[in-house]
């Protein structure tokens, strides 16, 4: 059955024409993946088949049986609905017809003789049961706990929740929905990648038409068997689906070119022949061949505006072998505990991938890494020479109130235009690009804009949250390039596992708020823990006042660890001053110098003390008992 058909249909925008005489068909069933650079126009399209953008020329045709659902990338607020109820509200209509069946069976209650009412309740309760309305509540709560949201949460106001959790709230609306054509707009975005595996296997069940916006390589191969990928204001269809289309893509660009060039070449012998022959003895075949070049239809030049930024990494120099250390740490927000004991190591040239669940305090421990939050115990320390940049996911450090250029020219008030835009020109902006306000960028280019500002300085200890939310497959691709060939240390967040496997070769995974660090990229993490035994099942979460003892004794055990360590350098110091004081006392060259040398063996008598005291300090710290 066919869903939606457009025929020849035109989307202007001010100055740029962003799809021109397009026509395509979605039949039922299909699962369609649209690609394309980011400000393209796919977001465009997908509001087109909404009929919530209007369009400059052509018709769209949705079927009476077609029932749209559509997952905006944005949204604004939702009020004071529950989270429950938010989802819930996507069958309307079993929300309504259940609570028109309580409020009868409340009301027999006290007037069972009415045989009116009893009836009517009987014809709800089996149209209740013929739309699956028994089971709905168990799907809601399949689709919120698949989405990452814990049981506790179904009850709390919308209004309250993150950005990334509306996003989420969102999703599980439209997959509750009774629409039989889903168009998803990034919607991965704002899961971890346990929640981005159960989409997946929750959208090979459905027995839905879907078109999905995503850039995430390993989604896109896992739900779709089709790709539409928007170039140059026309859509080019593949099917295969996506590691089929990043080859036949290549080969359709090659082949595309061939004959470009071969007509071209073509049309200079003919032009070249009609100048030679117009007033010599070939005219009349002059003539021919310039109706027959009137008649030829011109292939275009082959499209450029596939190619991506040129991302460069450069590092600031070799840093210290040992980049960071991380030694029990403990995190915790409002109280309530996030990460404990998380203890690990990061070397020079080290590509670190850290992941976890959402809430598993990946975001938190970055903070703590770069300062912005102070651990409640342990010790994080940097090495020597260390400079770091840091990525935000939120992208908190671009001011979208000014343009491209002008948010270079916060971070290097001294740099002329000329090398401004040359900079820019690796990430993607070039003419006129560079003067758009960054506010009427799209989700993608605000993140090329900020990656921007992160690389313009180099670093030898790149931290990223993140980085490939809203970017297109070529500026992902670029990036990946980057990282690789970065001969510095980086820590990345993200929950893209083919990005994974292409630039990290460790794994940090945050799980029950500890951390363990694999060898290895996202691959082969998933082989370990496969054949791993099961996980233990998550401790029992502690009351207030075991947290409140547990957190005091926490922070004594690393004090503790902290005065024994400062102690035993002191130590070592007063030690390696010892032998420099009697290596002194023995110099032949200064034997005849009394008072000097009552100096030195008076501070060698003092040095003796300190030593003394120092060793009776550390062993009474060695020997206390904090249990």
């Amino acid at each position: 059955m066919t869903l939606v058909t457009a025929e020849n249909i035109t989307r202007r925008f001010r100055d740029q024409t962003i799809l021109e005489r397009v026509s395509f068909a979605i039949q039922q069933g299909e699962r369609i993946a649209l690609v394309g650079r980011n400000g393209i126009g796919k977001t465009t399209l997908l509001e087109i088949i909404a009929g919530r953008q209007s369009i400059d020329e052509g018709v769209v045709n949705r079927s009476r049986e077609c029932r749209i659902d559509y997952l905006e990338q944005e949204k604004g607020e939702y009020f004071d609905q529950t989270l429950h109820d938010f989802v819930a509200d996507a069958r309307a209509d079993l929300v309504e017809m259940h609570r028109t069946i309580e409020e009868l069976q409340h009301y027999l209650e006290e007037n069972p003789s009415d045989r009116a009412q009893l009836e009517r309740l009987g014809t709800l309760q089996q149209e209740f049961e013929r739309r699956d309305g028994f089971d709905f509540d168990a799907l809601v709560t399949r689709v919120l706990e698949g989405l990452g949201f814990s049981r506790d949460r179904f009850g709390s106001r919308l209004r309250n929740f993150s950005g990334g959790e509306k996003n989420r709230a969102g999703l599980a609306r439209l997959l509750a929905g009774q629409g039989n054509l889903l168009l998803l707009d990034e919607p991965t975005n704002h899961l971890d990648i346990d929640s981005t595996v159960w989409l997946e296997n929750y959208l090979k069940e459905l027995d839905k038409a879907v078109v999905i916006v995503s850039h995430d390589r390993a989604f896109l191969g896992a739900t779709t068997d089709r790709v539409w990928e928007m170039t140059g204001a026309r859509i080019e269809t593949y099917t295969g689906g996506i590691e089929r289309y990043l080859e036949e893509r290549v080969e359709r660009r090659e082949q595309a070119a061939h004959r470009y060039r071969h007509q071209q070449e073509e049309i200079e012998r003919i032009e070249e022949f009609i100048r030679r022959n117009m007033a010599g003895q070939k005219t009349r075949q002059a003539q021919s061949k310039l109706k027959y070049l009137s008649r030829i239809k011109r292939l275009p030049a082959p499209r450029t505006d596939e190619r991506g930024p040129s991302i460069t990494m450069r590092s600031s120099g070799r840093s210290h072998a040992h980049v960071l250390s991380v030694e029990d740490v403990y995190l915790d927000y409002g109280g309530e505990p996030v990460v404990e004991e998380v203890a690990f190591h990061l070397y020079r040239g080290d590509k670190v991938g850290l992941i976890g669940h959402n809430g598993s305090g990946k975001s938190t421990l970055l903070k703590a890494l770069i300062g912005e939050i102070v651990p409640s115990a342990g010790l994080i320390r940097l090495g020597n020479n260390i400079d770091v940049a840091y990525f935000d996911q939120e992208l908190s450090y671009l001011d979208e109130n000014v343009t491209v250029i002008d948010n270079l020219w916060q971070v290097d008030p001294t740099a002329d235009a000329e090398t401004l835009r040359s900079f820019l020109a690796r990430f993607g902006f070039s003419g006129d690009d560079v003067l758009k306000k960054v506010s009427a960028l799209s989700g993608g280019e605000k993140t090329k804009v900020c990656l921007a500002r992160l690389l313009y300085y180099p670093a030898n200890f790149i931290i990223m949250d993140e980085p490939t939310n809203h970017l297109d497959l070529p500026a992902r691709e670029a990036l990946e390039t980057a990282l690789q060939r970065y001969d510095g240390t980086c820590l990345i967040v993200s929950h893209d596992r083919y990005f994974l496997d292409k630039v990290v070769d460790k794994i940090i995974h945050l799980n029950h708020r500890r951390a363990r660090l694999y060898d290895g990229n996202y691959s082969r993490f998933l082989e370990k823990v496969t054949a791993a035994a099961p996980l233990p099942p998550p401790k029992e979460e502690k009351s207030r006042d075991d947290y409140l003892a547990f957190h005091e004794k926490s922070k004594r055990r690393a004090r503790l660890k902290k005065n024994i360590t400062i102690t035993r350098q002191r130590l070592a110091d007063a030690e390696e001053e010892l032998g420099r004081l009697a290596a002194e006392l023995e110099a032949p060259s200064r034997a005849d110098d009394w008072e000097h040398l009552k100096a030195v063996m008076d501070r060698k008598a003092a040095v003796e003390e300190e030593v003394l005291a120092f060793i009776e300090t550390l062993e009474r710290l060695e020997a206390t008992d904090l249990d």
